[in-house]
């Protein structure tokens, strides 16, 4: 629709002006079936890398605009020029430009192009949303772009790349007193060729209800505008609060207004070519996929069609952390390497099976050797309730609550968790935190904030905030939450239904942040803020991809012949057997005499996984196996045995092991002082039990000598230390015998020294 063009006669200007039509203003919570050969667009990837552009000021960017620049430009940079900008300040106008609508794409190496101080036209805080069009009256191009908010201009250029600046097209005063904003503009040839305009504009108008619709503006040539009186689009119930990003689109013969929404979708509207008859039914244009990096919100619809093939160009992610991306109508997505090399699975997004070391279910107590550390332990009132997770909101922040962390893996990892808070006053909050200091650190959580409730990621460092917050879905008061790093950079990520997630703000330099530890946190700012609580169901690290299809695998049922389930077998221990001493070193034994036989089975020490075998099934044969334990320290171990076969899985009684002879034996000291002259030897014997590894002798409660042993329990073991020169009087002697699973101390042992 943008490159062609008809002249109006202008007898017919008046006339149009006197109609003063109203507009449509439809709203339905239903969608319409799309029509037959509705295009069916394939994700093929992102366009704006974030990590590799040249020009990045707020790692965002939106509203791309395609410009066939080969059709009317004198020697292009390239076939195609793709306009596109930042959302948030400064902004700035963004070329980018291929030979292909399938790219490669090239970021103009000046960029921007226009900037949001353009002497002495003006001066904002940003400007963004370009849209391209060839106005064949002017032999130019035009564009057209907002800042600040209330306010669309355009500019014109011979070239795509230098620009002179035209003037103001629309402004919220165009349209009503209560109107707040007049941005997101999209230019097109006027379809109605009886009628008196040859261009027309949908744009976003917001008003002082905060709800955004589509409006419509006209115009003879492309400079003057006038605004039509009423709505091209009001949000219905299923667009949500806002609709935005509209466009003219034709379609097999048919005119669409197209449009994104709250919703995180993108739809198409019929329309006729006078464009005040509005379909009251949305159909969906497009919405992601939720495969791979297919997720999150479909915005700033752009349909470009050429050589018979359909694309779509468009801003995929949140609002305030979007890049552009672009599909095909026909093709199947794309699915790239997850960032971080991380497994992502539809059925199991969140790794409720599959979790790798350092993940806690929060089911009845904290996972035992998990959590590394409590910042501020005296003051923490943490606890696991109902299988949770509940920190109440500290008074403070980072720098004063009570933190519970864990130190963060070397190389590539994923950590995930879900929290639930209800904050109401400002800064109630909570989430997930990065830690390096109480001053150097990144949140990303769910806050009451000055404006409202709000996702936040804040990266604080050497005394400064960088902040990317927006609003949540609406009424959201759960999140699951998640940071990826690959190494390098680490990548916040966010889901509202635990099943698609989506990049959340900026990426933040893994090496240069240095981050040692993360937990979960609440906090609520200062101490009158009511304090509220927060819940977190479980915390969990992702699995390596080998890691998760090992899982799998064990998880899938073996193929064999048995008919029935496996018969569950017993077992028994051999703690004790070899020397009398129950020192944590014995089998478990599994024996199962007679019945279906197990192609599989795994052994679990207190709910975790020991070791799993693969066995030759043929019942009803008898079946056995060994598992060596090993190291464990003086307590009660429960273990039970998994057995499964292709028609199922059985469990054996539980077993439970006492350990009470891990540490070493009592050891029993002498010496030779007899003519107490005060040199002489302190000796150690253990004459028989669990062996030591080290030891330690204390004279007078002070270390005076120390070394190593070597274990073959219950053998004896003797330490011989020599003494000299000690002064007269009595001196008092104990040695203690460590291994793995802790120490003992002998009885004291006095020696006199004559004066």
């Amino acid at each position: 629709m943008k490159h062609q063009h008809r002249m109006r006669a202008p007898g017919a200007i008046a006339a149009a002006l006197a109609l003063g039509a109203a507009l449509a203003v439809p709203a339905s919570a239903e969608t319409a079936d799309p029509p037959e050969n509705w295009p069916e667009f394939g994700y093929q990837g992102v366009i704006t890398d974030k990590s590799e552009m040249i020009y990045n000021p707020t790692d965002e960017f939106i509203f791309p605009s395609v410009f066939h620049a080969g059709a009317f430009l004198d020697d292009p940079l390239g076939e195609w020029y793709l306009y596109l900008a930042p959302h948030d300040a400064p902004g700035g106008i963004m070329l980018m430009y291929a030979d292909s609508l399938e790219g490669p794409w090239t970021e103009y190496a000046d960029n921007p192009i226009i900037e949001r101080d353009w002497d002495p036209h003006f001066d904002v805080s940003h400007i963004s949303s370009p849209d391209a069009i060839w106005n064949e009256q002017a032999d130019e191009l035009y564009l057209y772009f907002h800042g600040e908010n209330s306010t669309t201009r355009w500019a014109t250029t011979t070239d795509g790349v230098t620009f002179e600046y035209g003037g103001v097209a629309v402004t919220t005063a165009m349209a009503s007193p209560i109107t707040t904003e007049s941005s997101y503009g999209r230019v097109f040839e006027h379809p109605d060729t009886d009628g008196a305009y040859a261009y027309g504009m949908f744009y976003m108008a917001n008003e002082t209800d905060n709800r955004r619709k589509i409006r419509l503006a006209e115009s003879v040539d492309g400079e003057t505008w006038t605004v039509a009186p009423d709505y091209v689009v009001y949000p219905g119930e299923e667009e949500g609060a806002n609709v935005s990003g509209a466009d003219l689109w034709e379609w097999d013969g048919q005119l669409y207004v197209i449009y994104h929404a709250s919703s995180g979708k993108s739809y198409a509207r019929t329309i006729d070519p006078t464009l005040r008859e509005v379909g009251e039914e949305p159909i969906v244009l497009h919405e992601a996929s939720g495969i791979g990096d297919d997720v999150g919100r479909v915005a700033a619809p752009e349909v470009v069609t050429h050589d018979g093939e359909t694309y779509l160009f468009y801003e995929s992610g949140d609002r305030l952390g979007a890049t552009i991306a672009w599909a095909k109508d026909g093709a199947e997505v794309v699915v790239p390497q997850p960032f971080g090399g991380f497994p992502e699975d539809v059925d199991n997004p969140v790794f409720e099976q599959c979790a790798a070391p350092g993940s806690d279910e929060f089911d009845g107590a904290l996972a035992d050797g998990t959590w590394d550390r409590v910042v501020r332990e005296d003051l923490a009132r943490h606890e696991v309730v109902d299988d949770a997770l509940v920190i109440p909101t500290y008074a403070g922040g980072v720098s004063a609550a009570p933190l519970l962390q864990q130190e963060l893996p070397d190389g590539p990892w994923q950590v995930t968790t879900r929290v639930e808070i209800d904050p109401a006053q400002r800064y109630q909050q909570a989430g997930l935190l990065l830690y390096a200091s109480d001053t150097h650190y990144a949140k990303l959580d769910l806050v009451e904030a000055s404006g409202g409730r709000t996702v936040e990621l804040v990266y604080h460092r050497d005394g400064g905030n960088r902040q990317d917050a927006a609003p949540p879905e609406t009424g959201q008061s759960e999140l699951w939450l998640r940071y990826t790093s690959d190494g390098t950079s680490i990548r916040a990520s966010v889901s509202y239904d635990g099943e698609q997630f989506t990049r959340y703000g900026r990426d933040i330099d893994a090496e240069l942040a240095g981050f040692t530890h993360v937990g979960p946190y609440a906090f609520r700012g200062g101490a009158s803020t009511p304090e509220i609580e927060a819940s977190f169901d479980w915390f969990r690290f992702s699995p390596d991809a080998d890691a998760y299809q090992d899982c799998l695998d064990a998880q899938q049922p073996p193929e064999d012949d048995e008919t029935a389930v496996p018969a569950p077998g017993v077992l028994s221990s051999t703690s004790g057997w070899s020397h009398g001493l129950h020192d944590g070193t014995f089998e478990v034994r599994w024996d199962m005499w007679w019945g279906a036989n197990a192609s599989r089975i795994t052994l679990y020490q207190d709910g975790v996984e020991v070791a799993t075998r693969e066995l030759e099934a043929g019942g009803p044969t008898a079946q056995h196996a060994a598992f060596p334990i090993s190291g464990l320290a003086d307590g009660e171990y429960e273990f039970v045995l998994e057995a499964v076969n292709s028609q199922g899985s059985t469990r054996t009684a539980p077993l439970t092991v006492s350990v009470t002879d891990a540490r070493p034996g009592v050891p029993v000291l002498s010496h030779d002082n007899w003519d107490r002259d005060g040199s002489y030897v302190v000796t150690a014997n253990l004459w028989w039990g669990t062996n030591a590894t080290a030891w330690e002798l204390f004279e007078d409660g002070e270390p005076v000598a120390s070394g190593e042993l070597e274990a073959a329990s219950p053998a004896a073991q003797r330490v011989e230390v020599a003494l000299d020169g000690r002064a007269s009087g009595e001196h008092e002697y104990v040695i203690v015998f460590a291994n793995h699973a802790g120490e003992t101390s002998s009885q004291p042992r006095v020696v006199t020294v004559a004066p």
